[in-house]
């Protein structure tokens, strides 16, 4: 008897804990059924009937015997163990809603609230509850916190320990005086042009974030990226209605093993069992023995793509022994956007794809496979979350592929005990553009990230401009509790990175990162990074990105330094690549690296070897020689391949002559080890110097040289120099004074040695895989051909700020540098340093002169006169204007010329024999926009000064060659060549 008062106890205070009441005849049933537990169970199986309970749908806090009787037949089911049970894909708009209960302090089903089922037409209601219920489940989480937790009355504090109290920012407004020290739970907004606030349900305060922006080592902000519509922990102070922040951080993440203790097992997840799969220990065990199990996960899976298709069918041979469990394929599924013909294309793919699984029984009768549709797939926009691809669409391959599903974006699966969790969406690059600050500290981007994401528990939060939600679905993006694992399929670098009992992976782009891919074991937890690579895929493990190595065969390699079609904000200094292969390497490693690998170059297709001119191109480089240019490098777009670009072929060089007007094609030989951009050429006595330049793993600082007048092309690397040399960069300068290569500035890494100067470090070089960080540098390396030495001049005077893309002209023992990019800036200054004393001098340009610009040239064309064209300004405007500065003068003149309508950024300008100016290749659009850059290979023709008597004559000669033939072979033997070249036509070039 006394057991029985005993249990009738417990279940009665259980009840009225929750605020509830048992009927007589309920109670008299439920403590009847719990006689049969032992008593050490006894309190588990009471939490696990009130969950029962509070799931139902009840009308009042009386609880009828109907209720209980049906919550203790849900609790004395197999919990959900069965077969079915395994493996369940839930889509975005199956995940259960639960709502934050503040007087119970206990998660509800909607059912149990007054709010309405959720629909993709939400109200103004949805808008506001979307961001109340991310406030409150982050506020009770906090409020668990040890940190922020009270202690119990009468509890003797620990000596050392703070305790930290939440303030609200209604709280703040009604104090009049200054209240000091406070942390405040808010969301960051910019409600006003400029000026950042906090808001929570209470109220909003104008934020001042001076001091926190100051602290150099970054102490005012801790690890994550703080965005708009972040929330954070404010610390500060609050005085004259402002609220002035000491220090950001974000709401401490929990595991969720400590948020189920407080909640029980509620299915937060979703699938078909009605408590959390964590409960089973059946699906536990299972999932233990099952070793074998693995997911492979794959990203932009082009369908469309040859080669993607190519290394998929590779891959179902490499897998066709020992099948996995699921694969998981997520958008884009074609190469190139949205189009009116992409759906009959798509269907195709999925075509040839279902003849790919097809053609391996084993994978095809084993195998699941998960489509999640990316950003570009046809749909309804880009808004969250996303429904699957169309069934008309996807009906042939469902029929020939039973075990496959096409899911939501995001989407969830359920394996045995785990939860797992995939979006696919580009939000690394996104948060960082749209963040209040960039970190600058140690930790790289990816944990920022995913520190960030936790810390919300949710997957997008971003301000809904920049990433639109549903808004009665924004729970569906929750990540609350903390699932095992997220797959976040992003075109950022891959990256596996666990944080609060949570394994976050990224695969990365599979057709942009070297066909990299993802394997999850569920049995161990752990992630392996694999690669196709040629006729066979390798399993990495946990691989540096710098040891993989690049597949020959590849049609289209790693795209140069050019730009990104997801990034606004990207420049010349710094270029966000997401689909470049991205190694963090160290600088002096990397060089080394590099060498042993295979050739990074593109080879051109059969079609492209016999043409009569150089392909387009931006970035490359041209000196002349005797009346010869010579042009190598540079990257153009890719052909069918969106906006792709591609280096130039390293081992191609370009010849024009300058008095026949025709180009050359020739192969060069030697250890020049891959192709690049932004690289510096000059020529000194027949020999071609290229130092610096961005290739597809960085910057590098070695230098090479060509000898232009030998038999035979071959580069020769300059390997043993004394001195320190210049840090590893491009778009730098350079001067040629007695047999000298004087280099200045340039973007690229900070070196580990002290170098003369200033470097400026890129705030947002961190946005990208840049390891160690980027900026600007005003250095001067001296590079003495002779003694092989380099070397750092002293220098006086007004030395110019750092900058990259400028130009730089030799004019006596002057040289001369204008323009280029600092941070935000596109200058428009003018500098020249004296070569023999090293004194710098700045020359006023006036207003009327030359707007800033970058990427512009600035060629000698007389012993007084330089001759400036093109550039890129602060507006992102691509010039096509010209300009003359007179150097003895001090004095700017515009040039008016015939090529108005060709406006260039990122090209090359030579100096011809007869005065005139030749200008090949670069950009005629707006490099860093979204729309395919206009490379060009047209060579424009200025006449600069005026011709030469010579000339003169030699026209004249033409002009009547019929008449004179005879007397031909009177002339010396140059100007007989030179007749002889132009013959081949007349020579009208020139504007």
């Amino acid at each position: 008897m006394d057991v029985v008062r005993k249990i009738k106890t417990k279940v009665s205070s259980g009840f009225k804990m929750r605020g509830l009441i048992l009927r007589p005849e309920a109670s008299r049933y439920l403590v009847e059924v719990l006689e049969s537990v032992s008593p050490s169970e006894l309190e588990d199986v009471i939490e696990k009937v009130l969950d029962a309970v509070e799931k139902q749908p009840l009308s009042s806090s009386m609880i009828e015997l109907s209720v209980v009787e049906s919550a203790v037949q849900d609790c004395t089911q197999s919990c959900d163990e069965t077969i079915d049970n395994v493996f369940n894909i839930i889509g975005a708009f199956d995940v259960p809603r639960y709502i934050y209960s503040v007087e119970r302090k206990k998660f509800v089903p909607i059912s149990m609230t007054t709010h309405p089922a959720p629909s993709l037409c939400g109200s103004s209601r949805d808008k506001a509850e979307l961001f109340r219920e991310r406030y409150t489940i982050l506020q009770q989480r906090t409020h668990r916190h040890e940190l922020f937790t009270p202690p119990a009355i009468g509890a003797a504090v620990e000596e050392g320990q703070n305790k930290f109290q939440l303030k609200t920012i209604e709280a703040l407004l009604g104090s009049t005086a200054r209240v000091g020290e406070v942390i405040v739970l808010g969301m960051i907004t910019q409600l006003k042009e400029g000026k950042y606030f906090l808001e929570d349900p209470t109220g909003t305060v104008q934020l001042d974030l001076s001091k926190a922006i100051s602290f150099n080592l970054f102490i005012g902000f801790h690890n994550g990226l703080y965005t708009e519509s972040c929330f954070v922990l404010a610390e500060g102070w609050y005085e004259d209605s402002v609220f002035h922040v000491n220090g950001f951080g974000f709401p401490p993440t929990e595991p969720s093993s400590a948020t189920r203790a407080y909640y029980g097992n509620l299915n937060f997840f979703g699938g078909p069992s009605t408590t959390s799969v964590k409960a089973s220990a059946k699906l536990k065990q299972l999932e233990e023995e099952n070793e074998d199990a693995m997911f492979v996960i794959v990203s932009d899976v082009w369908l469309d793509s040859v080669e993607v298709m190519e290394k998929l069918s590779l891959m179902f041979s490499g897998y066709a022994t020992m099948p996995p469990t699921c694969f998981i394929f997520c958008g884009n599924f074609s190469s190139i956007p949205y189009g009116k013909t992409q759906i009959r294309s798509l269907k195709e793919s999925l075509k040839a794809l279902a003849d790919a699984i097809c053609a391996h029984p084993s994978i095809h009768s084993s195998s699941r496979f998960v489509f999640v549709p990316g950003p570009e797939d046809p749909g309804p926009g880009t808004i969250l979350p996303r429904p699957p691809l169309a069934d008309h669409i996807t009906e042939e391959f469902r029929q020939r592929v039973p075990f496959s599903v096409f899911t939501t974006n995001p989407c969830r699966i359920q394996y045995c005990s785990q939860e797992i969790i995939i979006i696919r969406e580009d939000l690394v690059n996104k948060m960082c553009r749209n963040c209040v600050h960039l970190p600058n500290n140690n930790l790289d981007i990816p944990n920022h990230f995913v520190r960030t994401i936790l810390s919300q528990s949710h997957l997008s939060p971003l301000p809904l401009y920049v990433s639109p939600v549903f808004w009665s679905y924004d729970y569906s993006l929750r990540v609350y509790p903390v699932p095992d694992v997220i797959i976040f399929a992003d075109k950022y670098d891959p990256f596996n990175i666990s944080n609060s009992d949570c394994l976050c992976v990224n695969p990365g782009s599979f057709p942009k990162s070297g066909f990299t891919f993802k394997v999850y074991y569920p049995s161990n937890r752990t992630v392996e990074d694999s690669k196709l690579q040629g006729l066979y895929f390798l399993e990495t493990g946990q691989t540096d990105m710098a040891e993989r190595v690049a597949d020959v065969d590849e049609d289209m390699r790693d795209p140069p330094a050019g730009e990104d079609d997801n990034d606004s904000d990207r420049d010349e200094d710094d270029w966000a690549f997401p689909w470049m292969v991205n190694e963090d390497m160290e600088e002096e490693d990397e060089e080394e690296e590099v060498e042993d690998e295979e050739p990074l170059d593109w080879s051109p297709p059969e079609s492209e070897l016999d043409l009569d001119a150089p392909a387009e191109r931006s970035g490359h480089i041209a000196v002349v020689d005797r009346n010869i240019m010579y042009v190598w490098g540079g990257y153009k777009n890719a052909q069918n391949h969106g906006f792709f670009d591609l280096y130039l072929p390293r081992n191609e060089i370009w010849t024009y002559n300058m008095e026949s007007g025709e180009w050359s094609e020739h192969v060069a030989g030697g250890n020049l080890h891959t192709s690049m951009s932004g690289s510096c050429g000059v020529c000194v006595d027949g020999v071609l110097y290229l130092f610096g330049g961005h290739h597809a793993r960085g910057n590098t600082n070695r230098i090479y040289r060509l000898p232009l007048r030998a038999p035979s092309l071959d580069w020769e690397e300059m390997r043993d120099l004394k001195g320190l040399p210049p840090s590893s960069k491009d778009k730098l300068g350079c001067w040629v004074q007695k047999n000298r290569l004087i280099f200045f500035g340039g973007y690229g890494y900070a070196s580990q040695e002290f170098h003369r100067g200033t470097f400026e470090y890129d705030e947002s070089s961190s946005l990208v895989w840049d390891n160690p960080r980027r900026g600007w540098n005003n250095h001067i390396h001296v590079l003495d051909l002779e003694t092989s030495t380099w070397s750092q001049p002293v220098t006086t005077g007004n030395t110019p700020s750092p900058r990259a893309a400028h130009a730089c002209a030799t004019v006596g023992n002057r040289g001369y540098v204008f323009g280029g990019r600092y941070k935000n800036y596109r200058l428009n200054d003018l500098y020249y340093i004296d070569l023999d004393t090293w004194e710098w001098h700045e020359m006023s340009v006036p207003q009327q002169g030359p707007v800033g610009r970058s990427w512009h040239s600035f060629t000698p064309v007389s012993s007084d006169h330089i001759f400036l064209f093109g550039g890129f300004t602060t507006d992102r405007e691509t010039l096509s204007d010209a300009w003359l500065y007179c150097v003895s003068k001090n004095e700017w003149k515009t040039f008016k010329h015939s090529h108005t309508e060709s406006p260039r950024l990122w090209h090359t300008a030579c100096s011809g024999p007869d005065g005139e100016v030749f200008v090949f290749g670069g950009c005629a659009n707006n490099l860093l926009s979204h729309q395919r850059a206009a490379h060009s290979n047209e060579l424009l023709v200025f006449n600069v000064q005026p011709k030469s008597l010579v000339r003169f004559c030699m026209e004249a000669v033409l002009q009547h060659r019929e008449r004179l033939a005879s007397y031909w072979d009177c002339l010396p033997k140059h100007l007989l060549h030179s007749l002889k070249q132009r013959m081949s036509r007349v020579n009208t070039l020139g504007s």
